[in-house]
């Protein structure tokens, strides 16, 4: 909290001291400019130092009451939703306001100085000056609104930058973790001990499961820096990723996919299926009495449920938890539709189906 407040007072100082180098440096502007136009030679800061003066404060107060001023505009009419209306109002407000304090200040200066002419008779002697006031004071007002805009947008679009940044790094570290759980030493090493005994009772055999372990890691690699694949995709890995499976548990585990075309050119985050199976593996016994069925279908073409029967559950077990999370944390990037988690006779995760995606996906 106390670090915030800080930020907040830097924040705060640091805008004061702009406005005041700013106001004054359009003060001085004003006095040259106006002296110039009415004598034709520059002022002499010795002599017309009380101008210089009153023209640098005049300035300061207008900066302050216009700054008060956008900020209320800012909450009435916010740049985001009324830019034409806001910018508008902006200009009208902050050029009567700058108007009435110059005017009404030079008034009581003249009065001061001749206090026997009426007002009608000193506005008529400095006419011209009061003109020249209202379209400098017009063209300043305008030029600040639209540095305004410009700073309001450049902020905008700062704050939709770091928005993306910040996305694509938490998408990253989700892919990261992902992809550190298929590249675990536990999971290797069961595939290391298939292919050793496997040397012994099928040499052919033994090539083909090398080959397509090197597939499923090519896969992985190949798409860790992916935001999403295609389901195509998705399946044909989750397809070599079985034929590992059935090696290990034959006949006594089924995957049965089963998804129309239309549905297999949507887009899914890399490794989803693969998570979702080999967990179900993972919290199953599977042997010739207890076997496994995996399903992976569509529903209305609308979401894509992955089932799986129960068994019993493997002795110390980890959780399941991280990967869902994982994976409802990567879906969170793509769409508001939430995904879908039964566990009851059967245990299911109904995904929603990715039609458009980002191009950097």
């Amino acid at each position: 909290m106390a670090r915030n407040g800080k930020i907040v007072l830097n924040y705060t100082m640091r805008r004061f001291w702009v406005h005041l180098v700013t106001a004054t440096f359009i003060g001085l502007i004003y006095y040259v400019y106006m002296y110039y136009s009415e004598k034709g030679v520059l002022p002499n800061t010795s002599s017309n130092y009380s101008y210089a003066v009153i023209s640098v404060l005049t300035a300061n107060f207008i900066g302050l009451v216009i700054s008060f001023s956008d900020r209320k505009l800012d909450r009435l009419l916010p740049w985001g939703k009324y830019m034409a209306g806001r910018l508008l109002l902006g200009l009208i407000t902050n050029s009567l306001i700058s108007l009435t304090i110059i005017i009404g200040i030079g008034w009581l200066f003249l009065t001061s100085l001749d206090t026997k002419e009426e007002l009608s008779t000193l506005y008529g002697k400095h006419t011209e000056t009061i003109l020249k006031l209202g379209i400098i004071t017009f063209l300043a007002v305008l030029v600040y609104n639209i540095i305004y805009f410009a700073l309001f947008s450049y902020r905008q679009y700062a704050v939709v930058q770091i928005g993306h940044v910040k996305t694509q790094r938490k998408q990253l570290q989700l892919q990261f973790e992902a992809l550190k759980s298929q590249l675990s030493p536990h999971y290797l090493f069961n595939c290391l001990n298939t292919i050793s005994s496997l040397i012994f009772k099928d040499t052919h055999l033994a090539e083909d499961f090398i080959r397509r372990l090197a597939e499923t890691y090519q896969y992985i690699l190949s798409n860790n820096h992916k935001q999403s694949v295609t389901l195509e995709e998705e399946v044909e890995f989750v397809k070599s990723y079985n034929y590992l499976l059935k090696v290990r548990f034959e006949d006594n585990l089924r995957i049965d996919i089963n998804l129309p075309p239309n549905v297999m050119r949507s887009r899914i985050p890399p490794l989803t299926l693969q998570m979702l199976v080999e967990n179900a593996v993972k919290h199953n016994v599977i042997t010739r009495d207890q076997p496994l069925d995996i399903y992976i279908h569509a529903i209305d073409n609308t979401d894509i449920r992955i089932t799986n029967t129960k068994t019993a559950t493997p002795a110390d077990i980890s959780s399941f938890h991280v990967g869902l999370e994982n994976i409802k944390k990567r879906y969170k990037h793509f769409t508001p539709k939430a995904i879908r988690i039964d566990d009851n006779s059967k245990f299911s995760v109904q995904l929603p189906v990715i039609r458009e995606i980002a191009r950097s996906a």
